[in-house]
């Protein structure tokens, strides 16, 4: 069984990063020997510098939809759940690097490492599955958004509910649209098989000690 943990550490450039440890080993060391391993030579920009990668687990995101989304994700128990991201764009657009996750009754095990590939989602797409998306509406939602123009994309009964209620909006888009896309292989280049494996309750309490969180303005400048 492999031990999980997430700290404090000294990376490059006299710089210290919260990071994921796998059996004491940063996750940033085992990225730069599998890429070296598959014959890629050093990581790409965004990815790279790897060791500066945000743990999406604790990061301050630039938008509370995201920060919820995040919320959701740890919640799932069979996930392709994001564990590092780029630090100057905290939504979900720049470099994200997965776990594929399968949880037993008393494990947790990541079975496959691998970075989102964005070409395949689609901003219009996007955008048709927030409060437009009816699909998923609930009997709460009907009674909410009965609306025919607020499910009309860009009308402007639509442009000003989502300029008004952003952080559901994004909510909304991520779990109707983002979320399927990190489940499809279509959108992931897979990076390595590691088969690790966790013991579940000391991972479900590390997720629960975790706490994405929204960093608005005001936190940036304080």
């Amino acid at each position: 069984m492999n031990s999980l943990e997430i700290k404090v550490i000294p990376v490059s450039d006299n710089y210290r990063n919260e990071c994921f440890l796998i059996d004491d080993i940063p996750l940033h060391e085992y990225l730069s020997k599998w890429y070296q391993e598959n014959g890629w030579g050093e990581i790409p920009q965004p990815i790279a510098p790897v060791d500066d990668l945000t743990v999406t687990w604790n990061a301050p995101f630039d938008h509370d939809g995201d920060a919820r989304f995040m919320r959701f994700l740890l919640s799932k128990d069979n996930v392709n759940l994001p564990l590092l991201s780029c630090p100057d764009d905290l939504d979900f657009s720049c470099a994200v690097i997965i776990a594929e996750v399968e949880k037993t009754e008393n494990f947790v095990y990541w079975k496959r490492i691998g970075r989102i590939n964005h070409s395949i989602e689609i901003f219009d797409e996007e955008k048709a599955h927030g409060i437009a998306f009816v699909d998923g509406y609930s009997d709460d939602d009907w009674i909410k958004y009965n609306s025919p123009d607020l499910h009309n994309v860009d009308s402007d009964e639509w442009c000003e509910w989502i300029s008004a209620h952003w952080s559901e909006e994004l909510f909304r888009r991520r779990i109707n649209y983002t979320y399927h896309c990190y489940q499809d292989d279509r959108n992931i280049d897979w990076i390595y098989e590691c088969s690790w494996c966790f013991d579940r309750k000391k991972y479900e309490a590390l997720a629960a000690s975790c706490k994405p969180h929204w960093c608005d303005d005001a936190r940036k400048e304080g």
